[in-house]
C-alpha cells in the first residue's frame, strides 16, 4: 500500500487545493501542514511529514492557494488571512477520512504560516494542539522594513488593480550575498542565512519562487498573529523559535509567546536562525522536540 497519495480538497470558495496524503493507521492523529511565505509542499514538508509518520502520525501536507499545484490567482500571491480560513478547509478534509481521528488533528505552519496558525488556533477549537515554527508575529515588522516611500508604492500599486492593472511582482531571495552584506538588497528574504537554504534546496532539485506580488505586502501588513496568540487556550501550543531569527526576529517572536496563555510550551534553536530548523542538524533538534510534544499531547 501507498504511504502517501496525492489528494485535494476545496477551499470555503471553491478553490481547489493540492497535496499529499501521508497514512500511518486506521482513525489516529493527523498533523495538518502549510509551508512559508512563497514555501511550496515540496521544500522540505516532505521530510517533517515521513517523520511524523514514522512515529504513527498521518499528515496532511498541502500548497497554499495560489502557489504550487493549488488553484488560485493571482498566482505567487499569499494572502494569510485566506490562508489562515484555508486550514479550517483543511481540517474538514482531514476529518471525513477513515484514517484519522478527527479529535486528534494537530495544525502546523511555518514562517509565514506559523503566524497563520495561531490565527486558526485562536478560532478553531476543535483541534487537539498547534505548532508554530519561527512564526511571523506582525505586519508591524513590514511596516519597519519599509518606510513611507515603500508604502506609498505598495498603495499605488493597489490602485493599479481598481483599474484593471495587475499587481507588480517583488523579489522574495536576493541575486547574491554581496548585495546583503552591502545593505542594497530589496527582497523581502534579505538575509544571509537564506543562502545556505536555496543551496540545499538546490542540491535537491527543488525550485523555490523568487517573485510575489505586491499585494501579498499588503496583506501582511495588516496580519497580526500577535492579537490571536492569547486566544488559542486551553489548546496546547508548542512554538520553535530560532536564536538568531533576523527574518522574524526572535526577540518579536519571544515576546508574542509571552503573550499566549497555558498551556504552552517554548523551544529555542540555540545557533540557529530562521531557516535552520527545515534542514541539517537544525532540522533534527527541531523534530525532536516536535515529536515529544506530540506524544504528550496526542
Amino acid at each position: 500500500m501507498e504511504t502517501r497519495t496525492n489528494i485535494e480538497f476545496n477551499a470555503a470558495d471553491g478553490i481547489r487545493l493540492r497535496g499529499w496524503f501521508y497514512r500511518a493507521g486506521e482513525k489516529g492523529p493527523c498533523i495538518i501542514i502549510a509551508n512559508g511565505f512563497t514555501g511550496t509542499k515540496e521544500a522540505f514538508l516532505d521530510d517533517f511529514a515521513e517523520r511524523f509518520q514514522a512515529a504513527g502520525y498521518a499528515a496532511l501536507v498541502y500548497d497554499n492557494r495560489n502557489w504550487g499545484e493549488s488553484e488560485g490567482s493571482p498566482r505567487n500571491e499569499s494572502d494569510p488571512v485566506a490562508q489562515t480560513r484555508d486550514y479550517l478547509a483543511a481540517f474538514d478534509y482531514a476529518a471525513s477520512l477513515p484514517e484519522v481521528d478527527p479529535a486528534r488533528i494537530v495544525y502546523w505552519g511555518s514562517s509565514l504560516a506559523g503566524g497563520n496558525v495561531i490565527c486558526a488556533a485562536a478560532v478553531d477549537k476543535r483541534i487537539r494542539a498547534v505548532i508554530s515554527q519561527v512564526p511571523f508575529v506582525s505586519g508591524e515588522m513590514l511596516d519597519m522594513a519599509m518606510g513611507p516611500k515603500k508604502q506609498g508604492f505598495m498603495l499605488t500599486d493597489r490602485s493599479q488593480l481598481a483599474k484593471g492593472g495587475s499587481s507588480h511582482m517583488i523579489a522574495v531571495i536576493p541575486d547574491s550575498i554581496e548585495e546583503v552584506e552591502n545593505g542594497t538588497t530589496q527582497a523581502v528574504l534579505g538575509t544571509p542565512d537564506v543562502f545556505p537554504f536555496l543551496a540545499e534546496l538546490d542540491r535537491r532539485n527543488v525550485k523555490w519562487e523568487k517573485y510575489a506580488t505586491m499585494q501579498s505586502l499588503f496583506y501582511m501588513q495588516s496580519h497580526e498573529p500577535k492579537a490571536f496568540i492569547g486566544r488559542i487556550s486551553p489548546t496546547p501550543l508548542l512554538m520553535v523559535v530560532g536564536e538568531q531569527d533576523l527574518c522574524c526576529p526572535t526577540r518579536m517572536q519571544l515576546a508574542m509567546y509571552a503573550q499566549a496563555l497555558e498551556p504552552k510550551k517554548l523551544h529555542v534553536l540555540r545557533g540557529e536562525g530562521h531557516f535552520g530548523p527545515y534542514y541539517g542538524s537544525g532540522f533534527e533538534a527541531n523534530i525532536k522536540i516536535q515529536l515529544d510534544f506530540l506524544k504528550e499531547v496526542l
